[in-house]
């Protein structure tokens, strides 16, 4: 059972992880589009914001807790055999993923000051 119990946390954080990617491409393909300045996008974008923050940090949040026991228990549940021949890659994948986080970080803030510029009416 307890098996089990790991193989579904494991599941659910690439899961997390996905939903995490995918917030953030809909946040910066929004972004990009009311960038144009139309009225219609910028509210769409505006619209859409508030949903996908949720889902981001809901993700992130399930990536980090999810990411504990996964870590604890790797070399018994996730790549077994060939656990030591992935170090180097592993750490590059995390250093990849930490770049990408802090990078959606700074896009969603930006995104927040547009849609408050924008609902000022500022440029």
């Amino acid at each position: 059972m307890f098996d089990i119990l790991i193989i579904m946390n494991n599941y659910f954080h690439d899961v997390a992880t996905a939903v995490l990617v995918a917030a953030a491409a809909i946040m910066w393909v929004l972004g990009r589009r009311a960038r144009s300045g139309s009225a219609e996008e910028i509210a769409v974008l505006a619209r859409s914001y508030p949903t996908l923050t949720k889902f981001a940090i809901g993700a992130l949040v399930w990536v980090v807790i999810g990411g504990v026991p996964r870590v604890i228990f790797f070399n018994t549940h996730d790549l077994g055999a060939v656990r030591g021949d992935l170090v180097t890659a592993i750490a590059v994948k995390h250093v990849v993923e930490v770049a990408a986080v802090v990078a959606g970080v700074v896009m969603w803030r930006r995104v927040k000051r547009s849609i408050e510029a924008a609902a000022t009416g500022e440029s």
